[in-house]
């Protein structure tokens, strides 16, 4: 004899029901003792909304990029009865769908999903202004300095410095304060740059470009036309 979902609804109300099978029966006793715990019907903190959308909007704020959810795995096939699973069709309807409850799980399940991804820490950045020096007195822009698995990611956007051809090119350094330099990339314009550092900018944090001649020697020619010190972003 099938079991409908009627008689399922009048189990979990309390009522006698000889028609379910003992798995139905013990799967059953579980949505009931669910049911009977106080915490399951307990109001969520009048609060708890603001901070959700509050998070929602700082997240998009930072302009964070949000990650797709992987593929859902592919839904059990149906029955050959063509019946679709009884518990997801209890849920379904009106009459069961504990009102606020539902409401209140999506929320704080929403709640526990925006901490989860707020408790990865968020990469280090550094930020500076960079000026031009007397051979480049118009010459200013700004730079981002990122801590990326490969090192240091430094996106460099200046004006007022000619591009540079024939051999002729800038190279850019960072330096710590005992004066070793060390070369974070060479460009033609610097109006769009991206350089890398293998060396921490926490501690090489003051920025210089130079300008240099391929002739072989590729130390610094002291010819500074940029400038700048590294600040951590708060």
């Amino acid at each position: 004899m099938s079991t409908s979902d009627d008689d399922r609804i009048a189990y979990l109300s309390g009522e006698p029901v000889d028609s379910l099978t003992p798995q139905e029966r013990a799967e059953l006793d579980e949505v009931r003792g669910l049911l009977t715990t106080p915490a399951t019907w307990e109001e969520p903190d009048s609060a708890l909304e603001d901070r959700i959308v509050s998070a929602i909007a700082e997240e998009a704020r930072r302009g964070r990029p949000v990650e797709s959810a992987p593929p859902a795995p592919a839904a059990p096939e149906a029955p050959k009865s063509g019946r679709e699973p009884w518990l997801r069709r209890l849920f379904r309807r009106p009459a069961i769908a504990f009102g606020g409850l539902a409401a209140a799980a999506a929320a704080i399940a929403v709640a526990i999903v925006l901490a989860a991804g707020s408790s990865s820490q968020a990469p280090l950045q550094f930020a500076m202004v960079v000026s031009g020096t007397s051979l480049a007195p118009g010459a200013h822009g700004s730079a981002t300095l990122t801590k990326m698995s490969s090192g240091w990611e430094i996106q460099l956007s200046a004006t007022g410095l000619p591009h540079l051809s024939g051999g002729r090119y800038y190279q850019a350094w960072l330096k710590n304060p005992a004066g070793i330099l060390v070369p974070v990339g060479t460009f033609n314009d610097a109006q769009r740059v991206i350089l890398w550092s293998g060396a921490p900018v926490t501690q090489f944090r003051s920025f210089s470009v130079t300008e240099q001649l391929a002739n072989g020697n590729p130390v610094s020619s002291g010819r500074r036309v940029l400038v700048g010190i590294a600040h951590p972003v708060h």
